[in-house]
């Protein structure tokens, strides 16, 4: 799929990942229609990358959703998604030390933007890339989901997290072959430690666990090197139906 051109609809944009990935769009020649929750986040990104579209939304408002979406067809041809929106919770076991159980609406709340509101970006767009033409060679659009090792391994602390981001993965499998039909490919990255304010966020005990459990390279992720693997998802026509790990072989064991 061509970038250069095209709109890309971006959720999540104004800051970590999604910044990064909806920059390196906009470089590539895409009109960025950038939407994130957070007012501020969203204003830095525009400063950043003069011409996108800001959204200021909640993807777990669906009637936002489809305000963006019907933004990002107003500019042009909605050929490429990125659902890089996310949240998580402090690290908190299922029972605590002291006997205290994980409470029960924080872990709905985290599988409701991490995996509902997904499903939802994913069914809106691809409603809007089907009415459109397809091209000669690429289809009708792709649609990218940041998944994350932490559901594909398991992590202490992050049941609603990890849970999500594995059901993810086989909703990107399952919207994938639905989709098909349209000529319209879905994705996802299973990032692993990235240098973001979520990751940021780790205690430090965890944070040495997991550069120590790296085979190589033994750092943090870039953001851009995540940005440039989306790149090539959306590129390579021949990608689709499959979580993809970009983690420097990174294997969580607690």
């Amino acid at each position: 799929m061509d970038i250069a051109g095209n709109v890309a609809l971006v959720t999540g944009a104004g800051s970590g990942l999604g910044a990064a990935t909806a920059q390196r769009l906009a470089d590539r020649g895409a009109l960025v229609v950038g939407l994130d929750r957070h007012a501020d986040s969203l204003a830095r990104f525009v400063e950043q990358c003069p011409g996108a579209i800001p959204v200021h939304a909640d993807v777990t408002d669906s009637a936002a959703i489809a305000h963006a979406v019907a933004t990002a067809i107003e500019a042009g041809a909605l050929r490429v998604a990125v659902n890089c929106a996310a949240t998580g919770l402090p690290a908190s076991r299922t029972v605590r030390r002291d006997g205290a159980m994980h409470p029960l609406q924080p872990w709905r709340d985290v599988i409701d933007t991490n995996l509902v509101a997904a499903y939802d970006v994913t069914r809106q767009v691809a409603r809007a890339m089907a009415q459109q033409d397809a091209t000669a060679s690429s289809g009708r659009g792709v649609i990218v989901h940041l998944s994350s090792i932490a559901g594909l391994d398991g992590s202490q602390g992050v049941s609603a997290y990890a849970s999500a981001k594995l059901a993810l993965t086989a909703m990107v499998q399952s919207t994938a072959r639905d989709l098909g039909i349209w000529g319209i490919r879905v994705m996802a990255v299973a990032p692993g430690a990235f240098d973001t304010a979520m990751v940021s966020g780790l205690p430090e005990e965890i944070m040495a666990r997991r550069l120590r459990d790296m085979v190589y390279p033994k750092r943090l992720g870039r953001p851009d090197e995540l940005a440039s693997f989306v790149q090539h998802i959306v590129e390579n026509d021949y990608l689709n139906a499959e979580c993809v790990r970009l983690d420097a072989g990174l294997r969580i064991i607690e």
